[in-house]
């Protein structure tokens, strides 16, 4: 496994309304040059705030970068048909060179499956059977599947995504998000990383660890599992400034904007350092802080990010002098 210590950005809860098409543009141009590792986008189907669609954003974001990499965090999959998906992810690893990255799960909003006329009760298996769905298209020029949920016969999408060396699979990175033990058992036995939010580090430690177990139990003992956590966060003068700013961006969220406080990061670059340091304690080492910010704020928080917390970390490894303490 990678040692060295990654920080991404979280893209999406708009809470104070979605940014101006050019201040994407910018922090997309710029977001290389600033430190950032990777772009991760939130996605829903029935936001409680203004949102964009994942596909259209990541287009968008491949064509003003050049190295970073990019996915979705979570895709909410088992909401749409994974031919659809297979094509539109396979098309977006294109345009991009080979860097799209995938993390999925089913999401916590029961509503939006009743609208998408998807039943609750299976979306856990529906779930893992569109993963396998996808390695399927993107592995075999003529594929066929006979699931439960999708049977098609023949089907080539072309082209597939790059052959990747870094996973078991071989193709894109599929790393899967949430706390329950369904998703944990799915990580373990489907996918090549775990990628939940709102952790502390004592509950992801915990997940890792029954993670590790399930693998051994499904015969993957020795299975290339990458982790990362998503972090929310606000960067300002002080800690206790952060933390007076952020509930105005939480009010949309109702009880749920306590996790957010409890489980985020707030105040100085130091002070996000030093949380993140709890975290490379349990065996962390990729990260993805997003900022609750306004449309305006966006540029300023990525680029704080990326040049006091992101770059300094990859100086460190670079130098092998370690994490910060």
């Amino acid at each position: 496994m990678d040692a060295r210590i990654k920080v991404g950005v979280g893209f999406g809860l708009w809470s104070m309304g979605v940014p101006k098409p050019a201040t994407i543009i910018k922090v997309a141009e710029k977001a290389e040059e600033w430190g950032v590792d990777s772009f991760w986008l939130a996605d829903q189907i029935m936001p409680r705030t203004p949102d964009l669609d994942v596909v259209a954003v990541l287009s968008l974001l491949a064509s003003r970068t050049s190295r970073i990499k990019l996915g979705p965090s979570v895709l909410l999959l088992n909401l749409r048909h994974p031919l659809l998906v297979a094509k539109a992810f396979a098309t977006l690893d294109y345009l991009s060179n080979g860097r799209i990255v995938m993390a999925v799960g089913t999401g916590a909003n029961l509503a939006e499956y009743a609208a998408c006329g998807i039943a609750t009760q299976s979306r856990g298996a529906r779930l893992d059977e569109a993963i396998q769905v996808l390695r399927t298209l993107w592995r075999q020029p003529r594929a066929s599947f006979h699931g439960r949920f999708y049977n098609f016969d023949n089907v080539t999408i072309e082209p597939r995504p790059q052959v990747r060396q870094n996973n078991d699979f071989g193709t894109i990175d599929l790393w899967v998000g949430g706390t329950a033990d369904g998703a944990l058992r799915r990580t373990a036995r489907f996918a090549d990383g775990y990628f939940p939010s709102l952790q502390t580090p004592e509950e992801y430690a915990r997940c890792w660890a029954g993670i590790r177990r399930y693998a051994a139990q499904f015969g993957r003992a020795n299975a290339r599992i990458e982790s990362g956590i998503i972090i929310f966060c606000r960067l300002a003068s002080s800690r206790q400034q952060a933390l007076e700013e952020v509930p105005r961006y939480l009010r949309p969220f109702g009880g749920l904007g306590e996790q957010f406080i409890s489980r985020g990061a707030f105040g100085t670059p130091d002070d996000i350092r030093q949380r993140i340091e709890e975290y490379i304690k349990v065996g962390l080492n990729k990260f993805v802080l997003s900022p609750l910010a306004g449309p305006d704020e966006y540029a300023g928080q990525v680029e704080t990010i990326g040049r006091e917390i992101a770059t300094p970390y990859l100086k460190y490894s670079a130098t092998a002098q370690g994490p910060f303490t």
